[in-house]
């Protein structure tokens, strides 16, 4: 790997750590379209889904008493079975296929919240489905935010209540997806360097957005960002096209 592809994998990493900081959204689905420019998207997905670990981790550890048991074993246990599934798609996928499939679930998640979509009723089956997709999509592109944010939104959780839930889902969907990315080979020497630029830059996106988020409008700042992911998609599509 050249210089440019590592200094542009650590501004992808420390601006996207520090949106999602502020805003509590996105670090995935910037960080992996940004990085994919320089590297093979399915590099930029193991990269992303290793740093996801330790943010999710960090916040599970925060809110371990507050999560909804039942509701993290439904989302965990159906996101175990959707995992292999994404995996399958991350291995024999080009990482033009990937790049598409990453601009379509941007796009669908800048479609909801630009409509205000909510789920208003929760249901067992619901969980299901949203955890399926959340593993399928934590191994294939490492976004599975989306689903889970919107099947969590329709319990109407406490603030506390939803962040010790979503974060236990995360991080024990993390760990698995790295276990799996482990014993199939896509911890490649050019992954491990890569890390080596993205951790730090991670930590000081982190602070820098502790620093600002008190100091800025949150709901103009989430405007900005809805904009920027989807320039951010539309790069992606023209890459694609371009290829």
């Amino acid at each position: 790997m050249s210089t440019s592809e590592f200094v542009l994998i650590g501004l992808a990493v420390f601006f996207s750590s520090m949106v999602q900081t502020v805003t509590g959204f996105g670090f995935s689905l910037l960080a992996v379209p940004i990085m994919s420019m320089a590297v093979p998207t399915e590099l930029a997905v193991v990269i992303s889904a290793t740093l996801s670990t330790f943010t999710s981790g960090g916040q599970a550890w925060t809110e371990r008493h507050h999560g909804d048991r039942p509701t993290i074993k439904r989302l965990v246990l159906s996101a175990f079975v959707g995992m292999p599934l994404g995996l399958v798609i991350l291995t024999f996928a080009t990482s033009q296929q990937l790049k598409i499939g990453l601009a379509a679930v941007i796009i669908v998640f800048l479609i909801v919240n630009l409509r205000g979509f909510r789920l208003e009723r929760a249901s067992t089956p619901v969980d299901l489905a949203a955890g399926f997709v959340a593993g399928v999509l934590s191994t294939s592109l490492s976004t599975n935010g989306p689903p889970l944010v919107m099947a969590l939104h329709a319990r109407h959780f406490t603030p506390q209540v939803f962040r010790g839930t979503i974060s236990a889902v995360l991080v024990s969907v993390s760990v698995v997806s790295l276990a799996l990315f482990a014993a199939t080979g896509h911890f490649t020497t050019d992954v491990a360097w890569s890390l080596l630029v993205a951790g730090p830059a991670l930590v000081v996106g982190f602070f820098l957005g502790h620093r600002i988020r008190g100091h800025i409008d949150p709901a103009r700042f989430r405007g900005l960002v809805t904009l920027l992911l989807a320039v951010t998609a539309l790069v992606t599509i023209v890459s694609v096209i371009a290829a």
